[in-house]
Order: C-alpha cells, then structure tokens, then sequence
C-alpha cells in the first residue's frame, strides 16, 4: 500500500467513524455542560490509550514534545468541542455541520493573516461563494432560536481555522496528544458548570461510543496529512455533511430545511471543487521540481 492510499483511506475511515457524532449527542438527552463532560473526558481516555498502545513508554515524551504551541492547540481544541456542543443542541445537525464544513476556507484566512500565506484568486472567489451558502443556511435562522445555534457552529469553525493553523505552524511535531489536552480542558470547564454530572442509564452507551468515535476518527484525520496534501484531505471532509444530514434524517427524524439544502450544497460543492483544483496544482507543481 502506497503512503498516499493510506492517507486516503484514514481519512476517508475517520470521516465516516465521525459521522453520527451529531446523532449521539442529541441522543444523550442531557444537559450540554453535561454532555461536554463526558465528551471530553471520555475522548481524553480514548486518545491516550489510543498512544500507549502505540508509543508505549515513549507516550509521556510525545506529550512534552507538543510544546507551548500544543498547549495553545489543547485549549482551542477544547473550546472548539464546547461551541460544538452548544451549536448541536441549539441548532439543527445540518445546519451546524455545513457550517462547521467551511473551516478550511477560515483556515486560508487565518493563514493568509498570521503566517501572510498568500490565498489565490481561487480561493479568495471560493471563500466569496462558501459564504453567501452560509448566509442562506443562517438566514432562515435569523430573528430565531436558532441563530444562537447557528452562531455556535460559526465559532466553532472559525476556531478550527485557528487550530488547524497552528498544526499547520508546528506540522514537524505529532499533535495528536493535544486532543487529550483538549478534552480534559472541557471536561474542566463543563465540570464547573454542569448542573449535574448523573446521566440516564440509557445514556451511558451514547456517551461511550461518542468517546470512542472521535479518539479514533480524530486522531486518524491529524495523522492522514503525513501521508497525502492536505488540500486532499480536504476533498473527503465535506463528506461528513452528507453523511451526518442523511444520519440524523433517518435516526431522529430530523429533516433539513430548505435552506439547508441549498446552503449546503453550495458550500459542499465548493469545499470539494476548491480542494480539488488545489490538489491537481499541488501535483503539478511538484512534478515541475
């Protein structure tokens, strides 16, 4: 198996691991201090077994090899999984994961104003398209309940741009233990606000298989940029809205609006044909070398 086709299908796997996320948050039937708890203290657990099977001894030393910069990325990361919380039950699933979809296009601005990474005239007419979708999708919302939700899902992508850029920044370095530092700093942090800690018995497999689920797709879809570009990683990413949408339609009944519909595939469709292009110039400009 080539390097690349590894990349492929981690990423391609950790999507699809990472899919019904959404469901089993709205299934927990909890409060969202609660439900954070327990997601990020269950994804922490998940993420260090995860290193000790693989590093072993050596597992404490790939901690200390994270430096300031993956202390930064914890606490972003455990506040992105917060606002996540927070936009899921405030907010439809397909709302909130086609928002949450434009986070590399907040990468390439986050990029372009902290690393001066210059964007091209195609993302800058990508990121103009990404978000006239993301007002559709709000718009039905604004005025509403909803909009609280929807302005979750818009921090929680802007923070991604954040953290991916700082894994951009430190790309030398493993960061896969700074998922654990983030979901212990949520834990924390609900800890103190969570009216209560007591879940449903019914609960308990919920909130497992959530801890499950994103210590392996996580830790799968930061590891697949070694192996392959990461604008081709971002080629698969959109998959999740898709599959997500089409999981929480089936599982809770929970129909998506027409608006999302119509945001979200201008958005998905623009995610994917920018990652393409961004791929193929990649390609061509490495066979130039």
């Amino acid at each position: 198996m080539t390097s690349h086709l590894k990349g492929i299908l981690m990423t391609f796997i950790g999507v699809v691991i990472l899919s019904p996320d959404s469901v089993l948050i709205r299934l927990t039937d909890a409060d969202s201090w609660t439900v954070l708890f327990y997601r990020g203290l269950l994804m922490s657990i998940g993420v260090l077994i995860l290193l000790l099977i693989t590093y072993r001894s050596k597992t404490i030393v790939e901690f200390k090899k994270i430096g300031r910069g993956g202390l930064w990325i914890g606490w972003l990361h455990g506040i992105m999984t917060g606002t996540f919380v927070f936009a899921i039950m405030h907010t439809s699933i397909a709302n909130t994961l086609v928002i949450i979809s434009t986070g590399p296009i907040w990468i390439a601005i986050i990029a372009w104003l902290t690393l001066r990474e210059r964007a091209s005239l195609i993302t800058w007419l990508a990121m103009i398209i990404v978000f006239i979708g993301i007002y559709i999708v709000m718009s039905a919302n604004f005025g509403g309940q909803n909009i609280v939700g929807d302005i979750f899902a818009l921090i929680t992508a802007i923070l991604m741009g954040f953290t991916f850029t700082l894994v951009r920044k430190y790309k030398t370095v493993n960061m896969v233990p700074t998922m654990a530092v983030g979901g212990i700093i949520a834990a924390i942090i609900a800890c103190i606000f969570a009216p209560t800690l007591v879940l449903k018995p019914e609960a308990i497999i919920y909130v497992v298989a959530m801890g499950v689920i994103l210590s392996i797709s996580f830790s799968l879809i930061t590891i697949a940029p070694r192996y392959m570009p990461a604008a081709e990683v971002g080629m698969i990413m959109p998959l999740e809205t898709v599959l997500g949408t089409l999981i929480a339609w089936k599982m809770i009944n929970e129909v998506p609006t027409n608006n999302a519909i119509i945001g979200g595939i201008i958005v998905v469709a623009t995610l994917f044909f920018h990652a393409w292009y961004s791929a193929n110039l990649a390609n061509k400009e490495q066979k130039n070398k």
